[in-house]
């Protein structure tokens, strides 16, 4: 989606309360992080680990919401998406697009492989939720479900239904998080301590860089999140740029409101994370080692059956279900605009055409679910696949980081120049990325040669 320059401006609420109004972008985000990330490969590595590598997870969540700031920097100043914004900026050239652009081809395509986890973890939950029926019979279901909501393209709806589901999930975990402290797998501060001791166990390092590079904002998420601003009006809001006084005081007043929902949003996720490892940490790490196929939903359900008793697994299911629908939901909304937006540059249709986009949008949001429940059905290993995705948002946060920087520091005009604090942050950021994304690439290749030796 591109911006109407027509379309009249709006006044920017003043004060942080008359912001909550306007929030939405990010806890969409929300929605669509906390799922294969937080339940499978956050607990996973909470069972594997204990409470060591804590640090890394929060590290994760943390240090990437400066990257996802600045793509909404230039989002809400110039009016298109993160796609259109990279083929505009200076490099080299193929195919009459930007390097940058085949190389995020290429990189959600691997996505699209490791989503399947999702959606074959939602399709246990759901078969555990309503009876036993077959989980290929809910893959199909969930699959038409997600696309009819979806395919219309109505952001309200899609804010509205992330909204919800966060507040759900996010309630149940917490009051799990607090049950655990009256069962003999109550922890303490000397374990959460533990957890801040930069320790990274050789046995954890894969899943733990995974965990990295799929929790809090994934590269996919910091693409995404231009769409998701554009959808909610903060672009069109600001107005025409004139760079006259009023629209840098529009401009810098909407950005304003976008970092407090990246804020928001950061706290959410942050949140779920932490509590999602706490009980993988607490409750699992001393049971049997996580066996990865079609019965890993069953098996982590533990972390709600053995602190509220046998009867917590359908609470348990149903809070899966909703964590990993949400996640499929806002996902599929999530690619099907960012592929639509590569296919227009592609010129597989006017990118300028209204009713091309929307009809291509449809294809995509119905093709995405089925694609990823046919990875699962082939693969039926979910932690598989979250190393997969994990891996891939990984090694593409490098280019998506080096891309903030060119926003920046080539992009950015003199009237809006963020504070020397905030660059600190963007270039801590862009350092901790770089470090993450190849030694998980060391990491993945040590195990695979290991496996192939």
């Amino acid at each position: 989606m591109t911006v109407d320059k027509d379309s009249a401006h709006k006044e920017p609420p003043k004060g942080v309360f008359g912001s909550f109004r306007y929030l939405g972008p990010g806890l969409i985000l929300s929605a669509s992080i906390v799922g294969s990330g937080e339940l499978i490969a956050t607990t996973a590595l909470g069972a594997k680990a204990g409470f060591c590598v804590l640090w890394v997870l929060i590290l994760g969540c943390l240090i990437k919401v400066a990257v996802q700031l600045e793509y909404g920097r230039f989002c809400i100043c110039h009016g298109i998406p993160s796609f259109q914004a990279w083929n505009q900026l200076p490099g080299p050239r193929v195919w009459q697009l930007h390097w940058s652009i085949h190389v995020g081809l290429v990189s959600f395509a691997a996505m699209v492989m490791g989503m399947g986890a999702v959606m074959g973890g939602a399709a246990q939950a759901a078969s555990a939720v309503f009876g036993g029926s077959s989980v290929g019979l809910w893959i199909v279901i969930l699959w038409m479900v997600i696309a009819l909501l979806v395919y219309s393209g109505k952001y309200q709806l899609i804010e509205l239904a992330a909204i919800g589901m966060n507040f759900v999930f996010v309630s149940i975990i917490l009051f799990c998080v607090f049950a655990v402290q009256r069962t003999e797998y109550a922890f303490g501060w000397d374990d959460v301590a533990c957890g801040f001791g930069l320790r990274l166990p050789a046995e954890a390092i894969v899943l733990a860089l995974t965990a990295f590079g799929i929790t809090g904002l994934g590269s996919g998420e910091i693409i995404m999140y231009p769409y998701w601003c554009l959808e909610k009006g903060y672009a069109a809001w600001t107005g025409r740029r004139d760079d006259s006084a009023e629209w840098i005081r529009r401009a810098r007043g909407w950005i304003r409101v976008m970092t407090l929902d990246a804020v928001i949003s950061m706290i959410v996720y942050t949140v779920v994370t932490v509590a999602f490892y706490f009980l993988g940490a607490a409750v699992l790490h001393a049971q049997a080692e996580l066996k990865d196929g079609a019965e890993l939903i069953s098996q982590l359900s533990q972390i709600f059956t053995e602190v509220l008793g046998p009867g917590a697994t359908g609470l348990f299911m149903v809070g899966a279900l909703f964590v990993l629908f949400s996640t499929a939901f806002a996902n599929t909304a999530g690619f099907s605009h960012v592929w639509t937006d590569l296919a227009g540059l592609y010129q597989l249709y006017e990118l300028d055409n209204p009713k091309s986009k929307k009809r291509t949008f449809a294809i995509f949001s119905f093709a995405f679910p089925g694609i990823w429940g046919i990875f699962y059905l082939w693969l039926q290993q979910p932690i598989l696949l979250v190393v997969i995705l994990g891996i891939a948002n990984s090694v593409f946060l490098i280019i998506v980081a080096y891309q903030a920087l060119v926003f920046r520091y080539r992009r950015t005009d003199k009237c809006i120049v963020p504070s020397k604090l905030y660059d600190k942050f963007l270039l801590t950021s862009v350092l901790a990325i770089g470090f993450v994304a190849v030694r998980s690439l060391i990491a993945a290749m040590d195990k695979w040669l290991g496996l192939l030796n």
